[in-house]
């Protein structure tokens, strides 16, 4: 017994040894999709690990269409500040960098990018972590006190604010590796764009290569300075470990896209629509309240506009009002248009990868208008119809007295309980309640 423990043991410290990396290991890292606060946590754990466990290098290989400001400067500081040679690889062939992905390429000791890939547009369009920004105000011009015309209005000088914020931060990142630092500032204020050879030309990154074995091998012997240390690249035999994304933070990296998170907003107000017209055990409340949980959680790490979210959320309480009060229509007509302004005006326009997809939104349009105008008013016609069976059907019927307190009704007498006093055999009256199994009754006039 004994030795069967010792066995298990034995047996146990060696498998934690295989699953420890060897020291000079190269930690990869890989980033799909937009730059969002889980990839953020992602790469910052990525980093950590590498540098706890003596990696020689962390390779990340990406792939984004942008992502968030703060988020994106929280990447970059942990690649300037990781104590580990930090290799940004653009690829595989057709990946880009664009927006987000220019400042994390200038930020990396090596930048690489594949043949047919590109980066660039590093223009701001949001600020402060999702809220998107919208220039505002009258672009108004003043002389100022040197002669030169000035901008006036609070959009204009905030957009000028956060571009040169930008560009200044792109600037100082490509010089402090000395890439082009010219290049930098016209990818933020003017939105230029280049392929992987272009880059290379124009010294804003270090290789074009096609895989990452080509890398490796023309890195042996390059020296990296960093955190006061050089670290002379031998990579080509060192040990690989992958460090992916776990099961967790791809699925809320999953759904705080766009699509996902416009999709989980509107289920998640039919659902609550479906509870609230037609209580039952509560399923469509615990529904709609978790689409609604997890729908928030996707805006708050996206460009989110308010105004576009009021007017969605104000079309879907319309189409609902619609339901429970029946407006002939006018109701579910004015929440479809509030509706798809608001799906419109969910996200920052002016970024492709947070912008909710037109079929989808059209698909969305044109089901709750199929849903809303047809299903839920034949439902609504046919709640409001007099009953065919049961007590409640007797209501308003009429039935012939008879004598002793009794009525004849559909082939059966009924004890009348009230309303057929002094009238003489044969007299019409109506029914007006069912009590029990008696009737009361009103004379016909």
């Amino acid at each position: 017994m004994v030795a069967g423990i010792l066995v298990l043991c034995g047996a146990g410290v060696r498998w934690a040894r295989a699953e420890t990396p060897p020291t000079g290991s190269v930690y990869v890292l890989t980033v799909t999709g937009a730059i969002d606060p889980v990839v953020k946590d992602y790469l910052l754990d990525g980093f950590d690990r590498a540098k706890k466990g003596g990696a020689a290098a962390v390779l990340l290989r990406l792939d984004t269409p942008g992502g968030l400001l703060d988020a994106t400067r929280d990447i970059v500081q942990g690649i300037l500040n990781t104590p580990v040679p930090v290799i940004v690889f653009v690829g595989p062939q057709g990946a880009r960098a664009a927006s987000a992905g220019v400042f994390i390429t200038l930020a990396a000791d090596v930048a690489a990018m594949a043949p047919r890939t590109h980066l660039g547009a590093a223009h701001p369009v949001s600020l402060g972590g999702g809220a998107p920004f919208l220039p505002g105000g009258k672009d108004e011009k003043e002389r100022g006190k040197d002669g030169t015309e000035e901008k006036k209005g609070g959009g204009s000088v905030m957009e000028e604010k956060v571009v040169s914020d930008a560009s200044a931060y792109a600037r100082t990142l490509a010089a402090t590796k000395g890439r082009n630092a010219e290049w930098a500032e016209k990818a933020v204020r003017q939105s230029l764009s280049l392929t992987s050879e272009e880059a290379l030309k124009a010294n804003v990154i270090d290789l074009v290569v096609l895989d990452e074995a080509e890398l490796f091998q023309k890195l042996a012997g390059r020296e990296i300075k960093k955190e006061g240390l050089t670290f002379k690249l031998d990579l080509a035999k060192a040990n690989r470990v992958d460090f992916p994304m776990n099961l967790l933070r791809r699925w809320l990296h999953t759904i705080a896209h766009p699509n996902v998170a416009y999709l989980l907003l509107v289920l998640g107000f039919y659902a609550l629509i479906y509870e609230f017209s037609t209580p039952g055990i509560g399923l469509g409340a615990i529904a709609g309240i978790i689409c609604l949980v997890l729908a928030f959680f996707s805006l708050q790490v996206l460009p989110l506009n308010f105004a576009g979210l009021a007017l969605l959320v104000a079309g879907l309480i319309m189409m609902g009002l619609d339901v429970l009060v029946g407006s002939h229509g006018l109701l579910i007509f004015g929440g479809l248009i509030s509706f798809a302004l608001g799906s419109f005006f969910l996200f920052d326009v002016n970024q492709s990868a947070f912008r909710v997809s037109m079929e989808l939104i059209l698909a969305v349009l044109l089901t709750s208008g199929g849903f809303f105008g047809f299903v839920v008013r034949k439902i609504w016609v046919a709640r409001r119809k007099k009953p065919v069976t049961g007590a409640e059907e007797l209501v308003g019927r009429l039935a012939e007295v008879r004598p002793e307190g009794l009525v004849f009704l559909d082939g059966a007498l009924w004890t009348v309980e009230e309303g057929a006093e002094g009238l003489a055999p044969g007299a019409r009256v109506r029914v007006v309640k069912v009590s029990g199994n008696r009737l009361i009754v009103t004379k016909e006039i």
